[in-house]
């Protein structure tokens, strides 16, 4: 994490449908719950940082998108991650929803949003440090 003062810090938010796109028959079969986790891993290692999953599989929240004059709707998981913010961050991020995200949830897109800067509160046994 960055030292107090130092750099901008955001927090990432990458939601996920939890079911494939309809098949020819208009069946949607669920994600498997491993290519969340994988993704999640995935940005925890590349970007050594720590962050959210969350997966709703009891139908909230929903996503909804304009597609050629049709409102689409999806059931979500939500990947969330707090990093310094920098150029280079947010290229690799466009990368990896581009290289490996459109493909591994079979996508048209990915969204992803850049909200800050947070301000963040470490608490552990020692001290408490305001990020």
């Amino acid at each position: 994490m960055a030292e107090p003062g130092s750099a901008s810090v955001v927090s990432v938010l990458i939601p996920l449908p939890i079911f494939y796109n309809a098949d020819a028959q208009g069946v949607r079969r669920p994600v498997e719950d491993e290519k969340f986790i994988v993704s999640a891993d995935e940005i925890a290692r590349e970007l050594e940082a720590g962050g959210i999953l969350r997966v709703f599989r009891d139908g909230n929240p929903r996503g909804f998108w304009w597609d050629k004059g049709i409102v689409d709707r999806d059931v979500l998981a939500l990947l969330e991650v707090d990093l310094v913010d920098s150029p280079e961050m947010r290229q690799w991020f466009k990368w990896y929803a581009r290289e490996v995200l459109l493909e591994r949830f079979d996508q048209k897109a990915i969204y992803i949003k850049f909200v800050g800067p947070v301000e963040t509160l470490l608490v552990t046994r020692e001290d408490v440090t305001l990020e």
